[in-house]
């Protein structure tokens, strides 16, 4: 049986932008980067990978509690970036750091 992973990209859509890789400027909002980080993990890793845009301001979205309250506190940054449940990166984030994170993840082989 394969790995699957699943990235969380927790988000105020009022605040902080994802890194386009091509520049250093800001390209658009984290929900299309978020979009085209999914449709770039399905090339790499079809069946694999799961990308999913959660806007952490939205009503029912208490899962997050603690996370906000570090936003709030200035600890972390939008977005924010989960990895099967795991917090592994904030603030802005070129997608070839969060794939980098993908490989190591599933280079080390079926999770038992």
């Amino acid at each position: 049986m394969f790995q699957r992973v699943h990235i969380q990209i927790l988000d105020n859509p009022t605040e902080g932008i994802l890194f386009d890789d091509n520049s250093t400027e800001v390209s658009g909002t984290n929900r299309v980067l978020s979009e085209e980080l999914s449709k770039e993990m399905n090339y790499f890793y079809p069946s694999s990978v799961c990308v999913e845009y959660v806007d952490l301001f939205v009503n029912g979205e208490e899962e997050f509690d603690d996370i906000k309250e570090l936003l709030r506190m200035g600890a972390l940054n939008t977005p924010v970036i989960l990895i099967n449940g795991i917090l592994k990166i904030h603030g802005g984030i070129p997608a070839s750091v969060i794939r980098r994170e993908v490989d190591k993840l599933l280079s080390t082989g079926p999770m038992h």
